[in-house]
C-alpha cells in the first residue's frame, strides 16, 4: 500500500477525531435532552469514531484530485466535430457512477494529460501513429490500451473504474458516440 504524506496523515486524523467528536457529543447531547429518556445509557462512541472514519475515507478517495477547469460548450461542440487537418485525436470519457469523485489521470506514451472525474470527456488532439493510453488512480493503474491513429480519426475511449482499478474500453465511433458525447461536460486539456 502507498504511504500517505504526513500533511495527508495529519488531515485524515484531524477529520476522523473531529468528526467522532462532533457526532459523539451531538447524539449525547440529543439523548440527554429527550424528555423521559433519564436512565437510558448514552449512545456509543463507536457510532461517532464510524461516522469518522467513513469522512476520512471519502477524504482520502478525493485527496488526489487536481482543479480542471471544464471547456465552454462551444469548444466541446467544435471538438466533437470530424479532424480534416491531418491530425488525429483521441476522445476519453467517463460517465459511471462508481467512485465518481475520484479523478483518475490519463496519461498519453507515459505522460499525464488530464484528469476526469465523472461524468467528464477529454478531447487530446495526438499524431498519428502508435499511442499507449493508460490511467491511473489512488496507485492503481489500468491495463494500457494501444491505439493505432490513422490522420482524420478520431477514436473515442471509455474510462471506468471498479473496485480493482481504472479500465479503459474503445467505446465506438464519433457518429455513433456524437449524442452521447454532447451531453458530457468537457475538460480543458
Amino acid at each position: 500500500m502507498k504511504k500517505l504524506p504526513l500533511s495527508k496523515q495529519i488531515t485524515f486524523a484531524a477529520i476522523v477525531v473531529g468528526v467522532a467528536m462532533l457526532t459523539s457529543f451531538l447524539l449525547a447531547l440529543l439523548r440527554s435532552a429527550a424528555a423521559g429518556q433519564s436512565g437510558q445509557p448514552l449512545p456509543s462512541p463507536l457510532i461517532g469514531m464510524t461516522l469518522g472514519v467513513v469522512a476520512g475515507a471519502i477524504y482520502l478517495g478525493v485527496a488526489g484530485n487536481k482543479k480542471v477547469a471544464l471547456a465552454s460548450d462551444e469548444s466541446r461542440t467544435a471538438a466533437l466535430e470530424p479532424v480534416t487537418d491531418g491530425t488525429a485525436r483521441l476522445i476519453v470519457f467517463r460517465n459511471g457512477f462508481y467512485g465518481k469523485l475520484a479523478g483518475i489521470d490519463v496519461t498519453v506514451d507515459g505522460a499525464t494529460r488530464t484528469q476526469l472525474k465523472s461524468p467528464r470527456l477529454a478531447v487530446l488532439p495526438l499524431t498519428p501513429g502508435v499511442h499507449e493510453v493508460g490511467a491511473r488512480v489512488q496507485g492503481k493503474d489500468a491495463q494500457p490500451l494501444r491505439l493505432d491513429l490513422a490522420p482524420n480519426e478520431t477514436i473515442i475511449v471509455q474510462l471506468s473504474t471498479g473496485l480493482k482499478g481504472p479500465a479503459l474500453v474503445p467505446a465506438g465511433t464519433l457518429a455513433t458516440m456524437r449524442d452521447t458525447l454532447a451531453s458530457i461536460p468537457m475538460v480543458q486539456s
